[in-house]
């Protein structure tokens, strides 16, 4: 199995963050993305209205983006590796 690495950088004015997701070499080109907002879900679940996916050319997961304050989404630990 290859090395798979997450970078989460957060965007200090914004509190936007973004997980990128590498498996084996650079950071991939995303060519679609999908926003969780308008899921039926997202009225029980706050934090999806912030969330949108990105997926690469092959349609595999590339990265999620967290529009909004970072700091309500994501955990504190994954907050503390933050670029």
């Amino acid at each position: 199995m290859g090395l798979v690495e997450v970078e989460v950088t957060v965007e200090e004015s914004s509190g936007a963050a973004y997980v990128a997701l590498f498996c084996g070499g650079g950071t991939p080109e995303v060519r679609e993305s999908v926003a969780l907002g308008a899921l039926e879900e997202a009225g029980a679940i706050p934090a999806l209205d912030s969330l949108v996916l990105d997926f690469d050319h092959y349609g595999r997961l590339a990265g999620i983006r967290v529009e909004g304050s970072a700091d309500s989404v994501l955990s504190p630990s994954l907050l503390g590796v933050a670029a």
